[in-house]
């Protein structure tokens, strides 16, 4: 009943005669209208209750259903996250962790703690194949130019693994730089570079993260490059710059697109540092090539170590997490995107009634009805012990064989070994479906389900 109706009643229960004015809009009408609606209130929330007993048309009550059926829980989560390769990122303690695949990558509160917020990124591909800063050897490389080159193990005519550190002006500059040691702090990569000197001239010191011509770019496109950086005891560097350099496809050089953050000084603590810059219009562009300076002035000394780690170069306009190729296998590394589903209310809905479903005597019926209220359809099939009284065409089953039932189910996805793999992984891991953990949860403690996929 609504407003009007119980307004109606109320009116109609006073008693009788004229002292009490009944007609619309006097004031005892205008009066009862208040307790009228509370009425009529309370009458909708009590059909809205009647709604909300049926699982099925559920909405208010759906986590009171859900907390009182134990959801959701292993079989029945409210949302289901996937992704196609190891993923990384940071712990609380800040330390860099690899996630497996198909495994949710939890935020962390500024105290540490974990939080129920799963990251979610799209594929990204870091095109520096060397973060790792592998075949590096500390020490001073001789009497030539200070550029060292890291040859990719395996197939002859690969381009180098080309990583460089060097000066500008190349001679004269009074100043001198060497690999002092690699290493990984937190578990980050890194390289540490010694200087020293005091500079004639002014001038630069970089260090290049990648050859020449290997990263594709055009004209118009947004490029990141991201590294991680650190000063020990460092003293006399000025500003520090990331550089991309545009090459056309012959590898010659065409211009530079400059990225400049101020540092007073390098962080006293490894800190990620990121640059996006927009490759220019300049004619014939093909390749873009990043590296990072550290700018000296003429009659500073210098001294000190920069530490630079997990070096990053992709598209877009800011940089995403970590992405590192297995440790001996230098190679550009693709990040598969996260694919994080929520349940809908519908799909909630029907998870609550598989769980009720649960209760019930397990028939076939009952099997397929579970994963049909999951979205899968199968079939089941029961087995008996031969006897001589069957046909030849039966299949050969002893005593045990009274106690299994095979459920059939669609293909699934199969996800395979691979070297980035720990050796306790198989060979082949098999997505199975929705409803098997359901199934396996449903059969009484002395059946045996199969489950197959065609």
């Amino acid at each position: 009943m609504d407003a009007s109706a119980y307004l109606s009643q109320l009116i109609a229960l006073l008693p009788p005669g004229d002292a009490l004015a009944r007609e619309p809009g006097s004031v005892l009408a205008r009066l009862l209208s208040v307790p009228a609606a509370e009425l009529a209130r309370v009458d909708g929330r009590v059909e809205a209750l009647l709604l909300e007993s049926d699982p099925a048309r559920t909405t208010e009550m759906l986590e009171d259903w859900e907390r009182a059926l134990g959801l959701p829980d292993v079989c029945y989560p409210n949302f289901q996250f996937s992704r196609a390769s190891r993923a990384w990122y940071f712990d609380g303690a800040g330390v860099l962790r690899q996630a497996a695949v198909d495994e949710p990558r939890y935020l962390f509160d500024a105290q540490g703690k974990r939080t129920d917020a799963v990251g979610v990124e799209p594929e990204g591909k870091n095109w520096i194949r060397n973060p790792w800063f592998e075949f590096a050897v500390p020490g001073t490389p001789g009497t030539r130019h200070p550029w060292f080159e890291f040859p990719v193990p395996g197939t002859p005519g690969t381009p180098p693994m080309f990583m460089g550190f060097g000066l500008s002006p190349t001679s004269g500059s009074g100043v001198s730089i060497a690999i002092a040691g690699v290493g990984t702090e937190k578990n980050v990569p890194f390289i540490d570079l010694s200087v020293s000197g005091t500079p004639l001239v002014n001038g630069l010191m970089a260090f290049f993260f990648e050859f020449p011509n290997l990263i594709p770019a055009a004209a118009g496109q947004t490029w990141v490059c991201s590294v991680f950086h650190k000063g020990i005891g460092i003293a006399g560097l000025g500003q520090t710059s990331i550089i991309f350099n545009e090459q056309d496809a012959a590898g010659n050089f065409l211009s530079l697109s400059l990225a400049q953050f101020e540092v007073a000084a390098l962080p006293a603590v490894l800190t990620r540092a990121a640059i996006s810059a927009v490759i220019s219009n300049t004619p014939g562009v093909a390749y873009v090539a990043p590296y990072i300076g550290w700018a000296f002035s003429a009659g500073q000394p210098v001294s000190g170590t920069i530490r630079i780690g997990a070096p990053q170069m992709e598209r877009g306009s800011f940089a995403t997490s970590v992405m590192l190729p297995p440790v001996g296998a230098p190679a550009v590394t693709t990040r598969a995107a996260d694919q994080l589903y929520i349940a809908t209310i519908q799909e909630r809905r029907a998870r609550i009634i598989a769980k009720l479903i649960e209760r019930f005597e397990p028939t076939p019926a009952a099997i397929t009805g579970i994963a049909a209220r999951l979205g899968d359809a199968v079939t089941v099939t029961e087995f008996r012990p031969i006897t001589c009284e069957l046909n030849c065409e039966v299949p050969v089953c002893d005593t045990d064989w009274a106690h299994a039932f095979q459920v059939a189910g669609a293909a699934q996805m199969v996800v395979e070994f691979t070297c980035e793999d720990s050796a306790e992984t198989p060979l082949s891991q098999w997505r199975t479906g929705a409803y098997e953990c359901a199934i396996r949860r449903f059969a009484p403690a002395h059946t045996v389900p199969i489950f197959s996929y065609a």
